[in-house]
C-alpha cells in the first residue's frame, strides 16, 4: 500500500468505522471519494464476467447486461472494451 492509501484507510476507519458497507459507500459517494462512473463500469463488467463464467457467450452476456441495467448495448460495450483496468479480481480482459 502507498502512504496515501494507508492514510485514506486510517481516515475512513477513524470517521466511518462503525458504518455498514452500504452506508460507507453512500458516504464515500457523497464526499466524492468514489467515482460513480467507474462503479457503474465495475458493476457492468462483473455482471458480464459472471454470465460468461456460467457459459453465456460474451455478446449474449452483454445484451443481457443492457437489459439488466436498462441501458444501451453501446454503453455496455464501452464498459467492457474501453475500461479494461476496472475489475474486482484485477484480471485483464
Amino acid at each position: 500500500m502507498t502512504i496515501y492509501q494507508k492514510e485514506l484507510l486510517a481516515l475512513v476507519e477513524q470517521h466511518y468505522g462503525t458504518l455498514s458497507p452500504e452506508a460507507l459507500c453512500e458516504r464515500l459517494f457523497e464526499i466524492g471519494v468514489l467515482d460513480h462512473t467507474l462503479c457503474k463500469v465495475l458493476a457492468v463488467r462483473e455482471y458480464v464476467a459472471q454470465a460468461m463464467a456460467h457459459g453465456t457467450r460474451k455478446v449474449d452476456a452483454m445484451w443481457q447486461a443492457s437489459e439488466h441495467f436498462c441501458c444501451t448495448y453501446e454503453y455496455i460495450r464501452k464498459c467492457v472494451y474501453y475500461y479494461t483496468d476496472v475489475n474486482l479480481s484485477g484480471r485483464k480482459s
